[in-house]
């Protein structure tokens, strides 16, 4: 009888949150537990335009898994027949969990490319959110490993408990992965609170989180120290809070304290 998570020794796999061996850990776990042969996890963050594949790990040859993984999360991630349900276009409240053979899927050239040249015939996608944004663990069944078919049984049961366990990975390994950049914070500082702050506010506040002081920023946006001390103070206002470290905070977090 397959051992549900409940009842799975859980503590190799906490253990190895954010740690690179993490990959390889839920792989043998989901193994055990669903009979997967390959996972894939990706996350969907709103402040790319594209998806972020953390990982491909299993029976898949590490060559075709990584070709695979490229061509996912720049091009064929559109034609992915969950994303309006992990976009939010169909989403709904809690986890969600799909199970589905290969020749189910109508897209001939998203199946060609992605499942039928890695040998896949089966699928499970096991659908939460992290931190407001979408991520899909995919579970894979070869159809050159055992005729056992994929189990989405325990899953179903312990669901909440492996989504808790990849909310924190996925925390841990985007906050490795982040390129603290002007572009990245601006984009941040757009999605959390753009809708509130000028043009100028969303400039002054990007370079607040980067270090600048007021006469840096002055100096790179060729305006006065005044202006730029004006800005930032309508910035807090605006967004109801008092510090430097409360806007990084609200960066790092994509939404407004409150």
């Amino acid at each position: 009888m397959t051992p549900t998570l409940d009842q799975w020794p859980l503590e190799h796999l906490i253990a190895s949150v954010g740690q690179r061996r993490f990959d390889q850990t839920l792989s043998q776990s989901m193994h055990r537990l669903t009979g997967a042969d390959h996972c894939v996890l990706v996350s969907y963050p709103s402040f790319k335009k594209n998806p972020y594949t953390l990982f491909t790990t299993g029976s898949i040859g590490s060559g075709l898994a990584h070709e695979c993984r490229r061509l996912y999360d720049e091009v064929y991630y559109e034609r992915d027949p969950n994303l309006a349900c992990l976009q939010g276009r169909e989403r709904k409240i809690g986890l969600q969990i799909r199970q589905q053979q290969v020749e189910e899927l109508h897209d001939p050239e998203y199946r060609q490319q992605l499942m039928e040249r890695c040998g896949i015939r089966e699928k499970i996608a096991f659908m939460g959110v992290s931190n407001g944004q979408p991520f899909c663990l995919n579970l894979y069944k070869l159809h050159d490993q055992s005729r056992r078919a994929l189990n989405a049984q325990a899953l179903e049961q312990g669901g909440a408990v492996l989504a808790s366990i990849l909310e924190r990975h996925i925390t841990f390994a985007g906050q490795q992965q982040v390129q603290f950049d002007l572009p990245w914070v601006m984009s941040r500082l757009q999605g959390a609170c753009g809708e509130l702050l000028t043009a100028r506010e969303m400039d002054v506040g990007a370079r607040i989180v980067l270090g600048y002081n007021s006469e840096a920023i002055a100096l790179d946006l060729g305006i006065s120290v005044n202006t730029v001390l004006t800005h930032r103070r309508n910035l807090y206002e605006k967004v109801g809070i008092g510090t430097q470290n409360q806007l990084f905070a609200l960066i790092v977090e994509g939404r407004l304290p409150f």
